[in-house]
């Protein structure tokens, strides 16, 4: 086949970067999944090319909208929460710094609404 042609790195956000590994374009294929990424957008995970499907099955799931987190995350009550998403059950007031808790039922409330 020759001297392989180098595939352009492109994380999602549109940052290139470098890699040591130097691939056919036919070889260029998800890590995890094999699917062919030449002219794709994919991730760079430990040096390694993964799809964006491969990678989003990677993160972790928002325990009240079940969709995956990619940015800061909060963990709270036993879940995993994407900081929009862990509000208050009466006011839906984001609670990302705020002081929080649980009713019986474990429920969370912004303390002003607890004591309501």
């Amino acid at each position: 086949m020759g001297r392989p042609n180098l595939p352009k790195w492109e994380i999602l956000s549109g940052t290139n970067v470098k890699t040591y590994k130097v691939f056919h374009v036919a070889c260029f294929k998800c890590k995890k999944c094999d699917t062919k990424l030449a002219g794709s957008s994919f991730y760079n995970i430990d040096n390694d090319p993964i799809c964006d499907k491969c990678y989003q099955d990677t993160l972790e799931k928002c325990t009240k909208c079940s969709q995956p987190i990619s940015d800061r995350l909060l963990r709270a009550c036993g879940g995993t929460f994407h900081v929009n998403c862990f509000t208050c059950t009466s006011c839906n007031k984001t609670l990302d710094g705020i002081p929080f808790t649980t009713d019986a039922q474990n429920n969370v409330h912004c303390v002003p609404c607890f004591h309501e």
